[in-house]
């Protein structure tokens, strides 16, 4: 397990909060073998000392994993503002989700440290590489399936998958045209997007299941209509209603769906 000073990790939050600078880690894929990811994720929530919760909360945010989003949320509430800074951080360099909690947390939080970490975390990172703003708007669920669930998986396979191509910046979930345009404004050479998924009822025909997610295109932040594509995916041998390999089928449709767009995204104007 990586081991870091007590001065070192807190003098590199301290740099998080005033500088925003990214995550400078010795062994940045340490904690993708689920093992590690395991005892990070304990460490975060039950660690007796508040500087076990801070290390494991910063290697998370090293670690890749999708999996390190809700320990890190729960990190948000930790009773020591430098976990709770950590934790916040952490979402801002994981970028695979944690957008929400960290908006909730913001609103009831103390610590201004805390808050302006939190608000660092949410504000998304352009690069030299950055290509295109990116926002993904609310699923309209045609499965028949009750809650958020769905969009959730659909949303998250979306985000998870750009958050693995440079070209792309995403904006915070719920973010206000308001918050687009200030954001925007210094980056003149990034075109901009928005995304409105829906996802039709999944079909069962001849012992194959089948998923189709839409996608509208629009500009952004004024949200004009470009155009629309198709994302299927047939799934054999299933007979019979499974929501497990709907679930799969769907996250997989999200993520060839956001693929997809990065190459019309060269096509747009």
């Amino acid at each position: 397990m990586l081991v870091i000073s007590w001065l070192a990790m807190r003098r590199f939050v301290v740099a998080v909060v005033l500088a925003g600078v990214g995550f400078v880690m010795a062994r940045p894929a340490m904690a993708e073998d689920t093992a590690d990811v395991d005892h990070l994720m304990q460490n975060l929530v039950s660690g007796s000392d508040f500087r076990i919760r801070t290390q494991a909360a910063l290697a998370l945010g090293a670690s890749r994993s999708r999996r390190a989003v809700e320990p890190l949320c729960t990190g948000l509430a930790d009773p020591n503002a430098t976990v709770r800074a950590a934790s916040a951080a952490a979402l801002g360099r994981l970028r695979l989700g944690g957008t929400e909690c960290l908006q909730k947390r913001l609103t009831s939080e103390t610590s201004e440290t805390v808050k302006t970490t939190i608000q660092k975390a949410l504000d998304p990172v352009f690069t030299t590489d950055t290509k295109y703003y990116l926002a993904i708007g609310k699923v309209t669920d045609k499965t028949g399936r009750s809650g958020e669930e769905i969009d959730g998986i659909i949303r998250g396979a979306m985000a998870s998958a750009a958050a693995l191509l440079p070209v792309f910046a995403l904006a915070p979930a719920g973010e206000t045209l308001l918050d687009a345009k200030r954001r925007l404004a210094p980056h003149v050479n990034v075109k901009s997007y928005f995304l409105s998924p829906r996802i039709g009822a999944p079909e069962y025909v001849a012992g194959n299941l089948t998923v189709r997610l839409e996608i509208a295109m629009f500009s952004y932040p004024d949200k004009a209509l470009l155009g629309n594509y198709t994302t299927k995916l047939t799934e054999p041998g299933v007979t019979a209603a499974d929501s497990e390999t709907e679930n799969d089928l769907i996250k997989t449709a999200g993520e060839r769906a956001l693929d997809k767009f990065s190459q019309i995204a060269t096509r747009l104007q």
